[in-house]
């Protein structure tokens, strides 16, 4: 579910919240276009300051790659710092705006944070306490930022944040055809080329020809235009290498990350897999820090605060907009300014159930849930019983046809809605389901897959598919998920499948879901072969993905899945 990764809704409700200038007194308050800071390396860092003459106070920092976001927050930014009492500095990452320096998406925001924070602790206007928060780009510079951590950094707020190397560019190792759009998005120009970004016409045209031509994905660039230098270093490192693990922090680091963090994301956000990496490494690592997190029924723009009445044609539970981009205030105001503790965030996981329209608040995502169901895949079926017998499905996915996918209409990388009249099935994808429910079921946390299968080829780029099949026909969207089978093991190495052996996988880096499943609705599970225009395309070589072409399809991959192969899913009883 490819959706268009903008953040401009937590400022948004900032704005709409704090912008009646006619009551609000901020005469004291001046806005600093363009000042610039010097790193030792010799980049230069472009920011926007609003500050209070008169006292000192906390300082919000937004750590921004889109430029244009504060040309919107200088509007009303004065108003927001006046109704909120916070300075605020919006910092572009290196090379934008009115940085002399090339434009590197994610490459030096961890080194450049320390410099940044370093001078807003020494301004006269600054009381020496910083937080952060912001979404998307924003919530990955956040974590960035604490990589080398500033003692005047008190808190960070990531909102739905990208994984570098992680859910961004690639999801658990499958490179996503939207990098190419959103590169030229942030690199053309030192603001943001919303021109190319949103002329859906020419992507889909781009799209439309490497797919139907069966290009290699490395030459993805040079179909729309011309060679890319960041698209083609990002291809160069398919694995979650050291170019990658350099960006954020990395094992011991999270120990010593000892400010409280409120991590925000939703079950229908893109980089919802990002966001929750980076709150399982800071357990893992560092497994007595304060770390908090609210997630919820919202998608990527939601999710940074600004809730709506339906989340991809889905009607929002009123419980749910009980979070909103005034909340995180609240939160700075709980840290930096000693007030109490946001209502809604009651303890380390909160979660609101979807279709229950109730919150949880639990100590552990262990604790999401209190039992779990497994099914187990036979016949389109899922049942709970285990086969008696052991028994396999042949599946066949000749990655040559390119039919099933329309290449006209609506943009190739979108998914406008999860609710829809039926499933479109795809022939690539197998598809299972329960028996009407006899009783409502609480979906509560990711569901795991374990695989056990035999195929003919050395690697595989798996798409799996949970639907919500309600009683009246109706199909609801959980989540979809991709997976490269070599990479299941370790991101950092890639351990290729032995052709026509029975193979044992399992796959548990999927969505978080918690929905109330009404009694009478079934549940639908997919599981198959990417061969869409969104991803990547794997052909099954063992060699470089980014290389491979149609030729390299002659032989089409067989399946053959066995019944012992289950989900399983994570519940409230």
């Amino acid at each position: 579910m490819i959706r268009y990764k903008l953040l401009f809704a937590f400022l948004l409700f900032s704005l709409n919240s704090f912008s009646q200038e006619s009551s609000i007194n901020n005469d004291s308050y001046v806005a600093e276009d363009s000042v610039v800071i010097n790193t030792k390396d010799g980049g230069t860092i472009c920011m926007l300051v609003i500050r209070n003459n008169n006292i000192k106070q906390p300082c919000i920092l937004w750590y921004d790659i889109y430029a244009d976001s504060s040309l919107a927050l200088k509007e009303g930014g004065k108003a927001i710092a006046a109704m909120s009492g916070y300075a605020f500095v919006m910092a572009n990452t290196r090379g934008k705006k009115c940085s002399i320096n090339d434009i590197n998406p994610f490459e030096k925001d961890a080194d450049d944070a320390y410099y940044i924070i370093d001078w807003i602790s020494k301004q006269p206007w600054c009381n020496g306490k910083v937080g952060m928060t912001g979404g998307s780009y924003l919530g990955f510079s956040q974590w960035a930022t604490v990589k080398h951590l500033h003692p005047s950094l008190k808190t960070i707020v990531p909102q739905v944040s990208v994984g570098a190397g992680i859910d961004y560019p690639m999801q658990n190792g499958v490179f996503m055809s939207y990098m190419l759009r959103w590169i030229h998005f942030v690199t053309n120009n030192k603001l943001t080329d919303f021109k190319t970004f949103v002329d859906t016409t020419s992507w889909n045209a781009t799209l439309r020809k490497w797919y139907s031509g069966g290009y290699s994905f490395g030459s993805l660039d040079s179909l729309e235009g011309k060679p890319n230098k960041i698209f083609r270093r990002w291809l160069s490192h398919p694995l979650y290498d050291d170019y990658w693990k350099k960006m954020t922090p990395q094992q011991s680091e999270f120990s010593k990350i000892n400010i409280p963090i409120l991590t925000i994301t939703g079950y229908w956000d893109d980089d919802q897999l990002g966001a929750m990496y980076y709150y399982n490494q800071f357990k893992k690592y560092n497994p007595n820090g304060e770390h908090y997190l609210l997630i919820g029924p919202y998608d990527h723009s939601n999710a940074q605060g600004y809730v709506k009445d339906t989340i991809l044609g889905l009607v929002t539970d009123s419980a749910a907009k009980n979070y909103s981009g005034e909340m995180v205030f609240k939160w700075f105001d709980y840290i930096l300014k000693d007030s109490s503790k946001p209502e809604l965030i009651k303890d380390k996981v909160n979660f609101e159930m979807t279709g229950e329209n109730k919150w949880y608040h639990v100590s552990s995502l262990e604790k999401m849930s209190n039992a779990s169901l497994k099914f187990y895949l036979d016949d389109g079926k899922l049942i709970q019983t285990k086969p008696s017998f052991v028994k396999y499905h042949s599946q066949q996915v000749d990655l040559k046809k390119r039919d099933f996918i329309k290449l006209s209409g609506e943009d190739l990388a979108a998914f406008p809605t999860i609710v829809m009249d039926s499933i479109v099935k795809n022939p690539d994808v197998l598809y299972y389901y329960t028996m009407p429910l006899e009783k409502d079921l609480l979906l509560s946390g990711n569901f795991t897959s374990d695989l056990t299968f035999m195929i003919n080829k050395k690697d595989v780029d798996f798409v799996l598919d949970l639907y919500e099949q309600t009683s009246d026909g109706k199909i609801i969207g959980l989540s979809e998920t991709m997976q490269r089978a070599s990479m299941i093991q370790d991101k950092s190495v890639r351990h290729l499948l032995q052709p026509r052996k029975l193979l044992h996988l399992k796959i548990d880096k999927t969505f978080i879901m918690c929905k109330k499943i009404n009694k009478g609705s079934r549940l639908v599970f997919g599981i198959g072969v990417n061969n869409s225009p969104a991803w990547q395309i794997n052909y099954g070589t063992g060699g470089d993905v980014s290389r491979e072409d149609i030729k390299d399809a002659k032989t089409p991959f067989v399946i053959k899945w066995s019944n012992e192969s289950a989900v399983t899913f994570k519940i409230i009883k």
